[in-house]
């Protein structure tokens, strides 16, 4: 009885896995149009300062797209881990040790082009950038204001 629930529990966790959109689709949400988001926030860019964007952008989109491809393979070399009824915790620690290394690639990557980019900036446009991008950010709210009750209850 104790396999089938175990057995139950790892179905259930792999087919969560598998009705997650498109890692593809997630990248290219929160990514769509890389340097073109700063023309648009800075219209009074040089040339220069346009050509210099756009090959740091599309560097660093060339630089996440091959760390996204190993993280692809991790993930996938882990789903087929999990599909096992056996004990592959050998194998799967060090893969997602691997998975978190390579995601923290992904984000040195994307602040390595924003200072690249930055660098381009006059101190007036970067103010200008900085002042337009938080704008557009979605409020932060604490958890409690989202429900979450956390600690004792009273």
């Amino acid at each position: 009885m104790k396999r089938f629930f175990i057995f139950l529990t790892m179905v259930v966790f792999t087919a969560s896995l598998c009705a997650q959109p498109g890692e593809q689709a997630n990248r290219d949400k929160h990514h769509p149009e890389g340097g073109k988001n700063i023309e648009t926030l800075l219209p009074d860019l040089t040339a220069a300062q346009k050509t210099r964007i756009d090959i740091i952008t599309r560097q660093s989109k060339k630089n996440v797209e091959a760390i996204h491809k190993k993280l692809d393979s991790v993930r996938d070399s882990i789903r087929s881990y999990m599909d096992s009824p056996e004990d592959h915790s050998d194998i799967l620690f060090p893969l997602y040790e691997r998975e978190g290394r390579l995601q923290a690639e992904i984000s040195k990557e994307y602040y390595r082009a924003k200072v690249a980019v930055d660098q381009v900036l006059t101190p007036e446009q970067y103010k200008t950038l900085s002042q337009k991008m938080k704008e557009q950010r979605p409020p932060k709210q604490h958890p409690r204001k989202q429900g979450h009750k956390g600690g004792k209850n009273k």
